[in-house]
């Protein structure tokens, strides 16, 4: 049984180290071609022509994925996704256009395939999106095997440089850029307290988010070259090492804006619709939950209600740049979690998982970068921008969340 029950969680908390962000729902093959294509590009601009300007065109990348459906409805519905109304902008309506590995059905999808580098980039300037938000990569569930590990990496490495690429050739380049990330960033061995100021780790998935939030680079490269043709009104403005734009400008603000660039190192996100919770619900509602290894390590955990709402805030709030920790204000060891997830189930949490069989299991890379590894990972930059979180509680949330108390 204790080997059976190693097997189920081992293979359920696998989502450990780096948000499971897929890309999204579309990706497979649609019969049914968008033959007005271009009639569509048509109806798009002469439409951006006569919006509000309260309205703000979103563009998402893996926008039916976990956290992308989220957000989509969230940003519909002008919510935090609790269904209370935070906009601080209460009169600004968001409009979401959705990127697609398929042929266009309606002229909110724009085609595109990471893989071979490919965008639409007429649709692109036709639309000229206020928002970016990137959330698609390679799950990182499998053998990982070096076939795996480089598509993990190029996955979240080549869409977003394409979309950098893409979105600097366009005229009117988005507002704000915001890409996911993972807190990985700072190593899977962090037992004291780490935020945004800190080192980074070493391992691979460090390296992959390293990597990741340096194919940016484009964006911030145009964005550089926006500011030297702005030379005679803009004094002083720079470029800093981790990507936020620093303006000091002597006539005002500039001729034309940078593009704003927020990297979100997430942690783990929580709710039973996908996630680390979602596939840890069943085995433990089954009362095969248990602690793993020795239980101190600790887990970076966010409401996904949170993680929304941070992107929500992000959009919306023009000091947010940079790097940013997704991550509730009160990181749980693995012991924590598992006692309270039993708790609020009603459930017993007896079993031990002891590290060897998950090394056996899931081989020693996989086993210390994502279900034995630590992260004591903290939110400054949200904090110091002043974001409210309304998960702070880690029984309170997982109460709420697996006993639809909402």
């Amino acid at each position: 049984m204790k080997r059976f029950a190693a097997v189920l969680i081992g293979v359920s908390i696998t989502g450990l180290a780096i948000p499971n962000i897929n890309f999204n729902n579309s990706n497979n093959n649609n019969n049914n071609n968008y033959s007005n294509n271009k009639n569509t590009k048509i109806s798009r601009m002469n439409q951006n022509q006569n919006q509000n300007q309260n309205v703000k065109k979103v563009l998402i990348s893996g926008a039916s994925g976990f956290i992308g459906n989220a957000l989509t409805k969230t940003l519909t519905e002008g919510n935090d996704g609790n269904g209370n109304n935070n906009n601080n902008n209460t009169d600004t309506r968001y409009e979401i256009y959705k990127l697609v590995r398929k042929t266009p059905t309606s002229m909110y999808e724009i085609e595109w395939n990471p893989d071979k580098q490919f965008i639409d980039k007429e649709s692109l300037e036709s639309l000229q999106p206020d928002v970016v938000i990137h959330l698609a990569g390679e799950n990182i569930l499998g053998i990982w095997t070096e076939e795996k590990k480089r598509k993990i990496l190029e996955s979240r490495t080549k869409g977003t440089t394409t979309l950098c690429e893409a979105l600097s050739s366009i005229s009117n380049p988005p507002k704000v850029f915001i890409s996911a990330s993972g807190c990985t960033y700072y190593g899977s061995n962090i037992y004291e307290p780490v935020d945004e100021y800190s080192p980074k780790g070493s391992g691979f998935f460090s390296d992959v988010v390293e990597k990741w939030e340096q194919s940016c680079d484009p964006l911030r490269k145009h964005n550089q070259q926006i500011l030297n043709q702005n030379n005679n009104d803009v004094n002083n403005s720079t470029i800093s090492s981790n990507g936020e734009v620093e303006v000091a400008s002597a006539l005002g603000t500039p001729l034309v804006k940078p593009t704003r660039i927020v990297n979100l190192r997430i942690g783990l996100v929580m709710d039973k619709a996908g996630g680390l919770l979602g596939s840890m619900y069943y085995p433990f509602l089954f009362g095969l939950g248990g602690v793993i290894g020795s239980g101190k390590q600790y887990l970076p955990w966010i409401s996904l209600r949170d993680a929304v709402g941070v992107i929500k805030f992000a959009i919306e709030n023009e000091q947010v740049q940079g790097p940013i920790n997704v991550v509730s204000i009160n990181p749980a060891t693995n012991y924590e979690f598992t006692k309270t997830l039993g708790s609020v189930l009603n459930r017993p949490t007896i079993f031990w998982i002891p590290e060897t069989p998950l090394r056996y299991l899931l081989g020693k890379d996989m086993s210390e970068e994502t279900v034995l590894c630590s992260q004591r990972v903290l939110p400054r930059k949200l904090l110091d921008y002043g974001f409210r979180f309304q998960d702070t509680n880690l029984t309170e949330t997982l109460d709420r969340i697996v006993n639809d108390k909402n």
